[in-house]
């Protein structure tokens, strides 16, 4: 009796790419499909259930993509924490995997071209920076991680920033606050974007005016940023991710400004410099871990043919508060 083993190694295909056409996903050329299905008709395989599923089983490989800037970040920046995001996120996609036979490699840009990437049976994309053209022609299950391209169907799993920047700011008004401004990076990244709109949703929705300052990750950028801001006095300074707000935090101690007595600092990601910083940061927690898992189960479904309708997956955001911001007596 014949076996996906055999019509695999027949058609010349992995296991998994006979495991798509048995479960007719949209993730296989037509040239590939009619191989394939050829080959069955001649071995007279006959798919079981388990036979559907065998590709969970055989040995996965897949691509972990990113630029080199980010992984300049994951290899070399351990200041301010800018590295433990996409740590966290790594560490999620690899216990995805763990109880599977899976190996991962981890490329920038780079160091892959077309060619290369047809050996893997996924591939997950981590980051909003600029992705090669020639990606979107690949016929290969692909995850998107922190990032969504508008008018493109590929499946992502991002964070819901609107949701967490809009709760976080509405808080701090509903606490009478009104000074409210926000420091962020370069609104070309997704995550970024989509904070800087929650901000200012939420103080258009409570008749307030929004006023955002973009900068650099950098801490001659952010010590500019900071300079224009204190000359308007602001009463909460909310930023783009933690790494800027723990900038801020050493900028504003050197100028001897109490936190959160003059300025209250808000950031976004929870990263772990956060919980030790003096003073703890309040900071909005994305589920860094959980993303990269929810990525590495999506690959896997994609991968034999379940579910394969393209899907954004939002993770709900936390705020908490820790030292940077006051909890005032009668205020919510």
């Amino acid at each position: 009796m014949s076996t996906i083993n055999d019509v695999a190694k027949l058609a010349n295909v992995s296991i998994a790419t006979v495991s798509r056409v048995l479960n007719k996903s949209e993730n296989v050329s037509e040239k590939t499909k009619i191989k394939v299905l050829k080959v069955i008709e001649e071995l007279g395989f006959e798919p079981s259930k388990d036979a559907k599923n065998l590709a969970t089983l055989k040995n996965k490989n897949i691509l972990v993509l990113t630029s080199e800037r980010i992984l300049k970040i994951t290899d070399q920046r351990k200041d301010y924490g800018i590295d433990e995001f996409y740590k966290a996120i790594l560490m999620g996609i690899e216990d995805g995997f763990k109880n599977t036979k899976t190996k991962i490699e981890l490329k920038n840009y780079d160091q892959i071209n077309e060619n290369y990437i047809q050996k893997f049976d996924g591939i997950i994309i981590i980051g909003s920076d600029p992705i090669p053209n020639y990606i979107e022609s690949i016929k290969i299950p692909i995850v998107l991680l922190d990032n969504y391209i508008p008018g493109k169907d590929y499946n992502c799993i991002v964070s819901n920033g609107y949701d967490g920047a809009y709760f976080a700011i509405n808080k701090m008004i509903k606490r009478n606050y009104k000074k409210i401004y926000h420091l962020h990076g370069s609104l070309s990244y997704y995550g970024f974007k989509t904070r800087y709109e929650g901000y200012k949703s939420a103080m258009q929705d409570n008749g307030l005016m929004p006023e955002t300052f973009e900068c650099d990750e950098t801490e001659e950028s952010i010590k500019n940023a900071l300079n224009i801001l204190l000359k308007k006095q602001p009463e909460v300074i909310f930023t783009s991710n933690d790494p800027i707000a723990l900038i801020l935090i050493d900028l504003l101690k050197k100028k001897k400004i109490k936190i959160p007595e003059k300025v209250q600092i808000i950031g976004f990601d929870d990263i772990i410099q956060s919980s030790i910083s003096t003073p703890k940061l309040s900071t909005v927690k994305i589920f860094k871990y959980e993303m990269g898992n929810n990525a590495a189960l999506r690959i896997n479904e994609l991968i034999n043919g379940i579910n394969v309708h393209p899907v954004m997956s939002s993770v709900f955001t936390k705020f908490v508060e820790r030292d940077t911001t006051k909890k005032e007596e009668g205020k919510q």
